[in-house]
């Protein structure tokens, strides 16, 4: 606790008045002007109060005591341990612009369009859960200095034929990037913070430890090397670029640069270095069922993002508005001025069959990504020890992308044809002289069903999600469709039957994929498998 020169009083960094505000006495003080005994003896470490949480194991620094009674990350009202540590000071710190209000404000803006996200995120007293963070960040500063010579290629056409010029581009760089910043913990996710981003480098400060009075900060975890080639890529890229548009005033309009990274760090001697930072996040933890969702918010920009769960009732009182909105009139009008209506029928729904069966395919592919965590690579690390780097090189990038997707790219292909054929078909139908031919009713039950079989296989495969299995109720519905197709295929209550039994099966598909993307919205994080807190409390009381 940091206290007043005046009266002995606590005081706070109050956001609006860019100042340390004393409770008591109203008095107002610099934040470099504030500093306890401990610090002003060892410059490079400060010393402050650590909590952690016995239910999830995350470490916060604060130096309020109201920490001691409640969880940040788990959302969990439980004793926190304490101890007092000397942390390294961080370089700069980005103070907090919005304050709580502001903060709801902007997240409620974003909540608006989650229409079926729970209820309870919009209810006053969930939002005023929201706590003050600071974020841990690396800040790299890349420097790019050195004489270099690389390959480069210029195309151009002469209006009948392409031509390549292959060409030697040499000079000089001296370029300094500033503030490239990647998260610094593990407890926030790589894409949370990209959706937040940017902060705004150009306003940090010098960092003083009385910045952190009356607010929670994050312990940084993840080691500067995990990111540092991303800052190195990212400023090689910008290189690139640059000695494109320099080649203009030889002539070259379209000149290309064949590197790697690994070459364009080589080249114009590209090094990175890092600095601890602070950076301000209004976070709050959203728990249900054991399992937690986080909402954030910029606290400087203000900018909101979420991995909002989706509430089944919502989803289910939508499903039966929409169905007794359209169902029943749409029926009653075909069966009233179409002959073929049950035919007609039977092909509609398993249009709407064919987009449930892809969006099912196609997202389950996305959750697989999502579940193995490779896309964030602070947890990647922590899990694997291995700095995860993104497109190392193109052409191996292109080599993994068709050995990996060489079956979606043929199951693509395959609904490309069938969509042809779909948009002649549609034209006879609303044409009222035909219907879909039975042949290619057949073929879009098969393939809806390969879609199904392999969406099913793959939501096995997730780590992090329990195995849901509406999606059966899907396959069932399609393989009625081929027996009554191969049995019966113009018995009108047999068409009608095959629909209804579609629409069912499309619903507890799509089912199946909110269910799936919630678990993975809320996913347990690891360390939640430890036992204490409210676990051992509800134990006790059982």
């Amino acid at each position: 606790m940091f206290a007043c020169k005046n009266c002995g009083g606590n005081i706070i960094y109050d956001i609006k008045a860019h100042k340390l505000v004393c409770k008591i006495c109203k008095s107002s003080f610099a934040p470099e002007s504030v500093t306890k005994e401990n610090d002003s003896v060892d410059y490079d470490y400060f010393e402050t109060t650590i909590f952690t949480c016995p239910q999830c194991g995350a470490k916060i620094m604060c130096e309020d005591n109201e920490a001691s009674s409640f969880c940040t990350y788990c959302s969990s009202a439980t004793v926190l341990t304490s101890r007092i540590s000397k942390e390294k000071k961080p370089d700069y710190i980005i103070p907090f612009e919005k304050t709580k209000e502001e903060c709801i404000q902007e997240f409620k803006k974003i909540t608006k369009k989650a229409i079926l996200a729970p209820s309870e995120l919009k209810d006053e007293k969930i939002l005023d859960k929201f706590k003050a963070i600071y974020v841990p960040y690396w800040h790299y500063d890349v420097t790019q200095q050195n004489r270099f010579s690389v390959s480069a290629a210029e195309i151009y056409s002469d209006g009948n034929s392409n031509y390549t010029t292959y060409v030697k581009a040499e000079g000089d760089i001296d370029s300094k990037f500033e503030g490239i910043s990647r998260d610094a913990s593990y407890n926030f996710s790589d894409d949370l913070c990209e959706r937040i981003a940017p902060f705004f480098t150009s306003e940090k400060k010098k960092f003083y430890p009385s910045y952190l009075s009356g607010f929670y900060a994050d312990v940084s975890d993840v080691p500067s090397e995990v990111y540092e080639h991303e800052a190195l890529a990212l400023a090689n890229d910008v290189a690139r670029e640059m000695v494109s548009e320099e080649s203009k005033k030889d002539g070259y309009n379209n000149l290309k640069i064949y590197l790697s990274n690994d070459e364009a760090t080589k080249q114009f001697d590209t090094k990175a270095v890092p600095r601890k930072a602070l950076y301000p996040v209004w976070f709050m933890s959203f728990k249900q069922n054991k399992k937690v969702a986080y909402m954030t918010v910029n606290g400087q920009t203000g900018r909101a993002a979420s991995d909002f769960p989706v509430s089944i009732r919502k989803f289910l009182i939508a499903t039966l508005l929409l169905t007794l909105l359209f169902f029943p009139p749409s029926l009653g009008f075909m069966f009233l001025f179409y002959e073929n209506a049950s035919n007609i029928f039977l092909d509609i729904t398993l249009i709407f069959s064919i987009a449930a069966f892809i969006i099912y395919y196609v997202q389950m592919k996305m959750m697989q990504i999502r579940d193995a965590d490779s896309e964030d690579a602070g947890k990647f690390y922590k899990k694997y020890g291995v700095v995860y780097i993104k497109n190392k090189e193109k052409n191996e990038s292109v080599k993994k992308l068709i050995k990996d997707y060489i079956f979606d790219l043929a199951v693509g292909l395959m609904y490309v044809l069938m969509v042809i054929c779909f948009l002649w078909e549609t034209l006879s139908i609303l044409s009222v002289t035909g219907i879909m031919d039975v042949f290619f009713k057949i073929i879009l039950t098969f393939g809806n069903l390969g879609l199904a079989v392999i969406g099913f296989i793959r939501g096995g495969r997730l780590k992090n999600s329990s195995k849901f299995y509406g999606i059966l109720g899907g396959m069932l519905s399609l393989v009625f469709v081929l027996a009554g197709l191969f049995i019966a295929p113009s018995n009108k209550y047999l068409c009608i039957a095959s629909g209804i039994l579609l629409c069912l099966g499309c619903f507890l598909t799509i089912m199946d994929l909110i269910r799936y993307h919630n678990e993975l919205s809320m996913r347990q994080p690891p360390h939640l498998k430890r036992r204490g807190g409210d676990e051992i409390a509800d134990t006790v009381n059982m």
